[in-house]
C-alpha cells in the first residue's frame, strides 16, 4: 500500500487499522482516531472540505467479533458518505482477522465490493492468505497484488486466477529470501526488496517489485549474485 502507488495522492483514504500500523500512507500524514464519535466528526469535516486526507480508525479491540463490529461500522460510514461525485479509498488492513470465512460476503464490507464502485468507492483488503477471505472480496477485486504464498491452497487460487505457473509464485519467495540482509542494529535478517504478481484482470499478470524503505541502505552491501538478481529486470520497479 505504501510503495506500489495504488491510490493517487488526490484521493481521500479511510483505513481500518486494527493494529495501529499506519502513521503515514505513501508519504501522506495519517490522522488516527480511537473512537467512533471522534472519527466520524473528523471524516465529516474532512469530506466537507473537499480536500484530500488520510484518516485511520484504530478501535483498540482484539476479539474477532468486536473487530468485525467496528469494521462493519466503518464500512457503513464509507457507504453513507460516498456520493458518486468523488473517489474515496477504503482500506481494510488485516482483513482475514475479522472476515466471516471464505464464502459469499453479504456484510457492509462486502457491499462496498459489490456496489461501491458506482458510487466512487475504491475498496482494498490487505491479508496474508487468500483462502481465508470471502470469494465476494476476491472475485470483485479487479486489481490484485500477490506476494509470496506459503500454503498450497493459496498458491492454487493464485495460479487459477492469474493464469501464472506455480513456478511464478514460488519465485516471489525465493527472491525475497535471496535479497534479505542482516541488519546489525536489530540483530535480525530483514527483507530489502519484495516481489509481487500484479493483475488487473483474470488470466493476466505482470511482475512488479518494491524496495523496503527502512532496509534500502542494506543494498549497499549486496553480494555480486544479489546485485545480479536485483538488476535482472524480470520484475518492474515503481508504481503499478
Amino acid at each position: 500500500m505504501h510503495r506500489l502507488g495504488l491510490v493517487p495522492r488526490e484521493h481521500p483514504v479511510i483505513i481500518f487499522d486494527p493494529h495501529g500500523e499506519y502513521k503515514n500512507f505513501a508519504g501522506r500524514q495519517v490522522h488516527r482516531y480511537k473512537t467512533r464519535m471522534n472519527l466520524a466528526k473528523a471524516v465529516g469535516r474532512a469530506w466537507q472540505s473537499r480536500r484530500s486526507f488520510v484518516i485511520a480508525y484504530v478501535p483498540g479491540v482484539e476479539d474477532k467479533s468486536a473487530l468485525r463490529r467496528e469494521a462493519y461500522w466503518l464500512a457503513e460510514l464509507v457507504w453513507a458518505m460516498s456520493d458518486g461525485n468523488r473517489i474515496v479509498a477504503a482500506v481494510f488492513e488485516e482483513f482475514a482477522e475479522y472476515a466471516e470465512g471464505n464464502a459469499q460476503d453479504k456484510s457492509p464490507i462486502g457491499r462496498l465490493w459489490t456496489g461501491g464502485r458506482k458510487f466512487g468507492v475504491w475498496a482494498f483488503a490487505v491479508f496474508q492468505r487468500s483462502a481465508e477471505v470471502p470469494k465476494t472480496i476476491w472475485n470483485n477485486s479487479p486489481r490484485k497484488v500477490i506476494g509470496a504464498q506459503g500454503s498450497p491452497t493459496d498458491k492454487r487460487r493464485v495460479v487459477d486466477e492469474l493464469g501464472c505457473s506455480p513456478a511464478d509464485v514460488d519465485d516471489l519467495g525465493v527472491r525475497n529470501v535471496a535479497l534479505s540482509m542482516y541488519a546489525p542494529e536489530i540483530g535480525e535478517v530483514v527483507r530489502t526488496k519484495t516481489h509481487y504478481l500484479y493483475s488487473q484482470a483474470a488470466g493476466s499478470f505482470e511482475r512488479v517489485a518494491a524496495y523496503v524503505k527502512q532496509a534500502e541502505y542494506l543494498r549497499d552491501d549486496y553480494s555480486h549474485d544479489q546485485k545480479s538478481m536485483d538488476n535482472d529486470r524480470l520484475y518492474r520497479m515503481g508504481v503499478v
